[in-house]
């Protein structure tokens, strides 16, 4: 019982990186005309968030922390990864999609 919950909690973390790419293509590649640039800011935190979830998911079998002594480490360990995907997420996603993001907010 335990190897089919196993592989089904990998299929759907699989699905929601996925997901995440699917949306970002489809958004972000082919109907990017079609949707103002405000919602399309605003939006790419759901495959962001599709995408961390999954990612997070998938690695977690293998850092999940074995004994009370670990979790600072695991603890730092995971907010490391998750500040890496956020950055990449500002820095480099966000750039690509308005160039010149303070006009893009209507701030």
């Amino acid at each position: 019982m335990l190897k089919i919950k196993n592989n089904t909690t990998k299929t759907i973390y699989w699905m929601l990186l996925i997901l995440s790419l699917i949306i970002g293509f489809v958004f972000y590649g082919s109907l990017q005309n079609d949707f103002s640039l405000r919602f399309r800011v605003l939006f790419s935190g759901i495959p962001f968030l599709l995408f961390v979830t999954g990612i997070f998911g998938l690695l977690w079998p293998k850092i999940k922390p074995e004994g009370d002594e670990v979790y600072i480490v695991h603890s730092l360990l995971i907010g490391l990864f998750f500040i890496i995907l956020f950055f990449i997420h500002v820095w480099i996603l966000l750039p690509s999609i308005c160039p010149d993001f303070g006009n893009c907010l209507g701030v």
